[in-house]
């Protein structure tokens, strides 16, 4: 379905706006009634006249014409280019209220966003229900309306053949200021389709000067866009569409399969996460999220605050390629965290919840405040405060039968660093086909895992890298658009590449501005598995600039997140204790259906997640776990966690000695004495650098109770170690 249906419909639902004569603000304010007295939560602490003047667009409802409740003009790739006719209005701060532009210039706008200085605004619009979307800028007093972007691509689609009429048009939208005051905006002018639905591929292009001349950064193979800019670094915040329909296979050939037949797992990603890249397209990471799972990760309508906070509109129905489904805010500290919920739908509700109320657009308002757009009862969106601890809602704006979407504060900023490019541009505008000699037309990039094995810390919310083997390889695959108008064609298998023993990849000639993903199979040339079942199949659909390269560690959804060491050295010691089977003396008995295993010691959490990530024995005294690998390892130092004190629950235990035992086969390599005390945190136990295939922990003395009795445990271990050396003579 395109978005033009919706236009002719929706004509009534804003004929206030399209008939404002010469004084727009006077007769949008007796022609579209306000609705009610604003709500004022008890503890709100802004008054209304105190605001500072608020940019926001007023648009028509997409609901009023189709059967999908929640859908919202501008956001997901269904709507985001819904034209249902709107105006871009300032909410002044005494409360009046002012339009920019008339019924007689832009038939349409989205997308506001206001200069660093204050003085100008740049969004998209269209001009006739039939055309296409465009970029304008007008400043801020609503003069020097000005079209920035046109209809000028000059391409030839033929190689594209039965997709290229699909690929013909495209629409600029999405557009936000950088540092240097030029212009990044989404756009669907790489010509390519998305997975779904013949949705249009979205891409950030940057606007370099008033001529119109411009240079695209992402080659995503389903969407990038809803720039914003991270005040703290200056680089660009987007949400890109991540998903794949080759799933890993240990019988389809390349091990790659759109056949649930054949597939290890159903999971294709699909969801929408927050990324971050530098202004010139390069070093694509994982912005913030929580990587355990795929909901935990979505996130559409980025927006950083101040001291790098990330916000973001939620849904749980996380491709948003069928609908919307209703619509949260939430945020996360900078990588791997929690959800902090607001407002509106959370990731407890179901897939499409259509129960109010929702609420979209998050932007910073003051320092523990949000400006956003809010629909208390489900019929329309209005403008509200809240504070991002979720106290004080407050409304702002609600004109009745419309949407009042996408706020900004019409005030100066402080402008973020502008960081120098580094890479040069792509060359063109087409992907590469089927002949190879096209697959280096952008030249070439680097790419350096240092090792894939790197697991994130304990209680850090990143899944676990795969196990540590020997003799791996990985594979790398390309999908670029070709001829197939409905969804991806086939995936082009590239080639493979040796894991160093140390888990390092060191690949220096890959395709540049292509998506890419990878796969890491074992010396049997089986996917290789994670502790927890899952596998290294890298869903992807990454991209790299010309002549720039990657640097990562570890195989696992976050792995652009976590810390690289500075050399190859240093990254091969990591914690193996995931790669670990663990036996134990004895696990008490379950309480309350949660089962106290040895294997709850090398799960990576210690206290973020209560009884249900702790080994607890039976016994006191004399209780022992013992962690036993399938290839030895060279092992420098232990971390040993105490199980989190809960004195209403009648836990108080403390570990207050342990010894160590290390062995190599059946032989007893060394034994370290005394640990000292355990703490929660963390109690570190060095080690002279030795091989080993397993260790015993022994539990020597303790004091308190575990739920009232006289029990012990742990709550994990770290092995912090590396792949021994001793395994070259295995090989």
């Amino acid at each position: 379905m395109t978005s033009r249906v919706f236009c002719a419909a929706i004509l009534a639902v804003i004929a206030g706006i399209q008939s404002t004569p010469n004084d727009p603000s006077t007769r949008l304010t007796s022609t579209l009634s306000l609705s009610g007295e604003p709500r004022i939560a008890p503890d709100a602490n802004v008054a209304l006249q105190d605001f500072s003047p608020i940019l926001f667009v007023s648009r028509g409802r997409i609901s009023d014409v189709v059967e999908d409740p929640g859908a919202i003009p501008g956001i997901g790739p269904v709507y985001r280019t819904a034209v249902v006719g709107g105006r871009l209005i300032v909410r002044e701060s005494d409360g009046s209220l002012r339009t920019i532009g008339g019924p007689d210039q832009l038939f349409d706008v989205a997308d506001p966003c206001v200069s660093w200085d204050g003085t100008r605004i740049v969004f998209s619009g269209v001009s006739h229900p039939d055309s296409n979307w465009r970029l304008f800028e007008v400043g801020a007093d609503g003069t020097g309306l000005r079209q920035l972007t046109f209809t000028d691509r000059r391409i030839d689609l033929l190689q594209y053949g039965s997709a290229a009429g699909l690929l013909s048009k495209y629409d600029d939208f999405d557009p936000c200021y950088l540092p240097d005051g030029r212009i990044v905006f989404a756009s669907t002018r790489y010509p390519s389709i998305a997975s779904y639905d013949q949705l249009l591929t979205s891409n950030l292009f940057v606007l370099n000067s008033d001529e119109g001349k411009m240079h695209r950064i992402t080659t995503e193979r389903n969407g990038g866009e809803e720039p914003t800019i991270d005040p703290v670094t200056g680089r660009i915040v987007y949400t890109r569409w991540w998903v794949n329909r080759d799933r890993p296979s240990n019988i389809a050939k390349h091990g790659i399969t759109r056949d649930d037949k054949l597939a290890l797992t159903d999971d294709i990603a699909n969801i929408w996460q927050a990324v971050t890249i530098r202004s010139d397209g390069a070093e694509l990471k994982l912005y913030a999220g929580f990587p355990r799972s795929r909901v935990g990760l979505q996130t559409y309508k980025p927006f950083v605050l101040n001291d790098g906070t990330l916000l973001g509109t939620f849904t749980p129905n996380t491709s948003m390629s069928s609908g919307i489904g209703g619509t949260g805010i939430r945020w996360f500290k900078k990588g791997a965290d929690v959800e902090h919920h607001i407002i509106g739908v959370s990731s407890t509700d179901s897939p499409h919840t259509l129960h109010p109320p929702f609420s979209t657009d998050p932007v910073q308002f003051g320092e523990a405040s949000i400006l956003f757009s809010y629909n208390e009862k489900g019929d329309d969106f209005g403008i509200a405060v809240i504070g991002i601890d979720g106290t004080g809602l407050q409304s702002v704006i609600d004109i009745q039968g419309t949407h009042e979407l996408e706020p900004q504060v019409l005030r100066a900023r402080s402008v973020p660093p502008i960081l120098r490019e580094e890479f040069p541009y792509p060359t063109g505008e087409l992907a590469p086909t089927e002949d190879p000699r096209t697959y280096f037309k952008n030249d070439t990039f680097r790419f350096d895992c240092m090792n894939i094995f790197t697991n994130g810390a304990v209680d850090e919310p990143v899944p676990d890298a795969p196990r540590i083997t020997t003799g791996a390889r990985i594979r790398f695959f390309m999908n670029v658009q070709r001829q197939n108008p409905l969804y991806p064609d086939p995936s082009i298998f590239l080639k493979d590449a040796e894991v160093f023993l140390g888990g390092a990849i060191h690949e220096h000639d890959l395709p540049a501005d292509v998506p890419l993903f990878e796969q890491i199979v074992d010396k049997h040339e089986k996917v290789l598995e994670t502790p927890n079942g899952k596998f290294a199949h890298v869903t992807g659909m990454n991209f790299d600039r010309m002549g720039s390269g990657t640097k990562c560690v570890g195989c696992h959804a976050g792995h652009s997140i976590l810390e690289v060491p500075l050399n190859g050295s240093i990254a091969e010691w990591i914690n193996v204790s995931p790669s670990a089977s663990a036996t134990a003396s004895s696990q008490a008995t379950p309480f309350n259906g949660v089962a106290y295993l040895a294997q709850r010691v090398v799960d990576r959490q210690a206290r973020t997640g209560g009884d249900t990530v702790l080994w607890v024995a039976d016994e006191a005294e004399g209780a022992w776990v013992t962690l036993s690998w399938e290839l030895p390892v060279e092992v420098r130092e232990f971390v040993l966690y105490g199980i989190p004190n809960d004195v209403e629950s009648g836990t108080t235990i403390s570990v207050q000695n342990c010894e160590i035992l290390l062995y190599y086969g059946t032989n007893l390599v060394r034994r370290i004495e005394s640990t000292g005390e355990i703490i929660e945190t963390g109690t570190k136990v060095p080690v002279p650098p030795t091989d080993i295939d397993s260790a015993t922990i022994v539990i020597k003395s303790i004091s308190g109770t575990f739920r009232d009795q006289p029990r012990t445990g742990l709550a994990e271990v770290e092995t912090i170690a590396r792949i021994s050396r001793l395994n070259y003579m295995s090989e």
